[in-house]
């Protein structure tokens, strides 16, 4: 039986990054990527990864980070990703704030919807300060979409 990773378990920010894709016309897509290392006996490292088009988000777990992999996709990668990493995918924020009280590793993918939609000089700074950290013990700020859901906006139009 593998090693369960539970609500209790420890992280380790290791790294975290932010990127911006747009493709002319097409809407821009976002993509996020925090590591983590479970700190456990057997620990080896966990990415999360947040990809945002048009307020839809996607959460991705892997074992290995597939943020190039985003970055310059083939067909094949995109499809691998999404058919077998998939966390979690919404409508909006407001549905995944809603109903996460079975995600797996909450407070980790706050973290990436935090640096995602920060400003870029707060998310880098924020990203400095917090490497090498563990999860449970850095305070993540609201994100807007955060607000927004406690608020009762949805940000749907």
């Amino acid at each position: 039986m593998g090693h369960a990773v539970t609500k209790n378990t420890k992280y380790q920010i290791v790294n975290a990054r932010v990127e911006v894709c747009s493709g002319g016309p097409d809407p821009s897509l976002l993509f996020a990527e925090v590591e983590l290392m479970p700190q456990t006996a057997k620990g080896k490292p966990v990415f999360y990864t947040l990809s945002e088009a048009e307020g839809m988000p996607a959460f991705y777990k892997t074992k290995e980070s597939v943020f190039d992999r985003f970055m310059d996709p083939t067909e094949d990668d995109f499809s691998d990703i999404v058919n077998n990493h998939t966390l979690y995918e919404g409508e909006s924020y407001a549905d995944f704030f809603e109903n996460h009280k079975d995600i797996e590793c909450y407070e980790g993918l706050r973290y990436l919807i935090y640096i995602m939609r920060a400003d870029w000089d707060t998310t880098k700074a924020f990203i400095k300060k917090t490497k090498g950290k563990l999860l449970n013990e850095i305070e993540i700020p609201k994100s807007d979409a955060e607000e927004d859901w406690e608020n009762g906006e949805d940000e749907d139009w």
